[in-house]
């Protein structure tokens, strides 16, 4: 901190939102004197001058209760829609990639389709051949099944139909029951496996990434070689997967502690 020149009110500003998003309940101004150690004539004023400015709302006229205002969301996704879902991204996979050593993938769902929007794969000893702006089958792939997973089976259906699906290898889940009773179990365990359903040669391990009203928005997997995989490289790229999912949730304004907690049809 010794390079910066901290300017007391700003720094008590960011104290006292921080204070607030970290709280389980709206607080007195009692409560904030006491945890910032702030007097309360002080402590009253910058309140009240963030509740003017729109970032603190009073919730309780009653009790003097405040909670955070419309002004922090609207700051915050401001940051993220800057940011953007690969922006955001590509550290997380690369790290992955890093941890792993196998290509490590970003996709969304369109239009009844995966699209591969990034990728790592440095550190990868053998490269999957998706091309970045490809799209594959969504029914096959373990980024395409994350999202499934995420969606209720009436959506599942809307997009692809109660018709049989088309299969790109032997492994391939070819009608919509099977591939629904698949996604039940993706929901039950938090992640998705594709094993050889659209390459031979690939095991994937996939999971949803969820935005601030709990919507999939796009997903994150890591491919291996099948040759390769075995149970205990296994549940280590599922820790990862569903670590590296849940964080960048996170930094999307999703607010929940596991994925896949809507099991609701």
């Amino acid at each position: 901190m010794d390079k910066f020149r901290v300017n007391k009110s700003a720094e008590r500003v960011v104290d006292l939102l921080v204070l607030l998003s970290k709280s389980e309940s709206p607080l007195t101004l009692n409560e904030i004197c006491k945890e910032l150690g702030l007097p309360k004539s002080s402590a009253f004023e910058l309140v009240q001058t963030l509740v003017y400015k729109g970032f603190i709302e009073l919730d309780d006229a009653r009790l003097k209760t405040y909670r955070l205002g419309l002004g922090i969301f609207e700051t915050g996704m401001a940051y993220v829609s800057n940011l953007g879902v690969p922006h955001l991204a590509r550290p997380v996979l690369q790290e992955l990639n890093r941890q792993t050593g196998s290509t490590v993938f970003l996709g969304i769902e369109d239009k009844g389709k995966v699209v591969y929007l990034d990728k790592a794969e440095s550190y990868s000893v053998m490269r999957p051949t998706a091309k970045l702006g490809s799209r594959r089958y969504i029914h096959t792939t373990g980024l395409g099944k994350s999202l499934l997973a995420a969606m209720s089976d009436n959506r599942v259906t809307y997009l692809l139909g109660d018709g049989d699906l088309p299969a790109r290898t032997a492994f391939s889940k070819t009608t919509l029951p099977d591939l629904l009773q698949d996604l039940h179990a993706i929901r039950e365990r938090g992640y998705s496996i594709d094993d050889r359903e659209d390459n031979l040669e690939m095991y994937c391990i996939a999971s949803a990434i969820y935005d601030q009203w709990n919507q999939p928005v796009a997903a994150i997997s890591v491919a291996s070689m099948y040759s390769g995989m075995n149970e205990e490289r296994e549940q280590m790229i599922v820790k990862l997967v569903k670590d590296a999912a849940l964080k960048l949730s996170n930094q999307l304004g999703y607010r929940g502690e596991r994925l896949y907690t809507n099991l609701a049809d």
